[in-house]
């Protein structure tokens, strides 16, 4: 059994930290939690959601936002950002089922091209999306639509269609 108990921060690297931080507060809806230092900030924390661990009161889940080429820990340590060399595939944030429709819709009222898929075979949909700095993201919610009988069916087919020659 692992003794990991959930994740505690996910940290980007950033290019333009004031339009990252805006994007992440005003559009994805994280809150502020911290910045380091106070003023031109080199990383910045924002809450993901709370969490009630001796960490996680002090620091809840969080995504760091980090300047590696501004920030003393990062400097020199990263190669330019090229999201097409990038390990991260995307980040993916729940919410509720019952505001899937709404999100859809302010998404595409900010022009942000939302691309909307269904994973049936866990009984979830899910809206994607790109931050500024083109990461993709990724909002997902239960699909009650979707029965169990159904998803059971649907992971038998994905099954069948990720293998080799299938």
């Amino acid at each position: 059994m692992s003794a990991i108990r959930g994740v505690a921060e996910v940290v980007l690297n950033v290019r333009d930290m004031d339009a990252m931080v805006r994007f992440y507060i005003e559009v994805v809806g994280l809150a502020s939690h911290s910045r380091f230092p106070s003023e031109n900030p080199t990383i910045v924390f924002l809450e993901i959601a709370p969490l009630d661990t001796a960490l996680g009161r002090a620091h809840p889940q969080t995504l760091a936002l980090i300047d590696p080429a501004r920030h003393r820990s990062a400097a020199g340590k990263f190669d330019a950002i090229d999201q097409r060399r990038s390990a991260l595939n995307h980040l993916a944030f729940e919410i509720e089922e019952a505001d899937y429709e709404s999100e859809i819709t302010r998404l595409g009222g900010l022009g942000l091209a939302p691309t909307v898929v269904r994973f049936e075979h866990v009984r979830a949909r899910a809206i994607f999306f790109r931050d500024p700095e083109g990461n993709r993201l990724e909002l997902i919610c239960h699909d009650g639509c979707v029965s169990e009988e159904d998803a059971a069916l649907a992971a038998r087919r994905l099954d069948r269609e990720l293998r080799p020659g299938g």
